[in-house]
């Protein structure tokens, strides 16, 4: 019985190691592991150690190692994915972006959107996973904001801008991404931008999708970038963009995780804007139509 628990304890720490190197340092390098990294994100990898550490209350030297370790967890998990609250003045001028994954029914949350626009007034709007979304729909927000223009686009996506859109170019791949580019003229003058929608398989080529929509996007010059990327922001995936775009995920307020509703748990969605443009501040409104929070995304050129 005594080897039974000592052969059980062993198994869970090689276990929690093996998950933790993945976490820190194989990441989604390689497709084949990518589901490890997926599956267990900090928080999660936080509750193990907790169970894990208490497997050995009796045990004060490990005990104490994994007390440590899981407040050193948590103590980067903070660092990392948490910005505190801090007053941002929000310049006349700023440009402002809303984007939201809507689907969480059987139908467009139009209200919710109609809400948020009237109170925030974005320049530009895009939503992806509105294949509920009706000529009904689009009838009421074009009446209700006549200043916007508003189409329903290819790969279940919505989009407006306050202004006009002069063209559209709608590009996919079965089970990898849905890119819509978008040329729009707003008052203050010309605009471009991409909205995108990752396919949601954890064991699917995240490297080739993403980096597929990320060079799309540097081919034609786009100024911002929004998106449910389906994969969380540590991704290797993502490093990619640095040298262009600049991501609006250290400008919020709060924990930078978009998915599941209120719980800090993965950042799926993203905004990106073209460098030397700059973010100003990105806020986050959750819903109980949608799992996942809008944004709202400030930036200034």
């Amino acid at each position: 019985m005594k080897t039974s628990k000592l052969i059980i304890k062993a198994c869970a720490v090689i276990a929690y190691a093996f998950l933790l190197m993945m976490h820190f340092i194989v990441k989604d390098h390689f497709q084949f592991l990518q589901i490890f990294f997926y599956a267990f994100p900090l928080p999660i990898l936080i509750f193990l150690g907790c169970v894990i550490t208490l497997l050995f209350y009796k045990t004060r030297t490990y005990f104490i190692a994994g007390l440590v370790i899981i407040l050193g967890l948590t103590a980067y998990w903070f660092s990392s994915s948490y910005n505190f609250v801090r007053h941002t003045d929000i310049p006349e001028d700023a440009t402002t972006v809303l984007f939201w994954n809507a689907a969480d029914g059987y139908e467009l949350p139009v209200n919710v959107i109609v809400e948020r626009i009237s109170i925030i007034k974005p320049d530009v709007i895009g939503l992806v996973e509105t294949q509920y979304a009706s000529e009904n729909d689009l009838e009421l927000l074009s009446t209700t904001f006549p200043s916007y223009e508003f189409r329903i686009l290819g790969g279940f996506m919505m989009v407006g801008v306050k202004g006009s859109i002069t063209k559209v170019n709608y590009l996919m791949e079965n089970a990898s991404y849905h890119v819509n580019f978008i040329e729009a003229q707003l008052p203050s003058g010309a605009i471009s931008f991409a909205v995108t929608d990752i396919f949601q398989s954890p064991t699917m080529d995240k490297k080739k999708a993403i980096g597929t929509v990320l060079k799309l996007a540097s081919q034609r010059n786009t100024d911002i970038i929004v998106g449910d990327f389906n994969a969380p922001r540590e991704s290797v995936h993502f490093k990619a963009f640095e040298k262009n775009y600049t991501s609006f995920s250290n400008y919020g307020q709060g924990f930078t995780a978009t998915w599941p509703f209120e719980i800090p748990l993965l950042e799926l969605d993203q905004i990106f804007a073209r460098k030397p443009m700059t973010p100003i501040l990105l806020q986050k409104f959750n819903y109980p139509e949608s799992d996942h929070a809008m944004l709202i995304g400030y930036y200034k050129e």
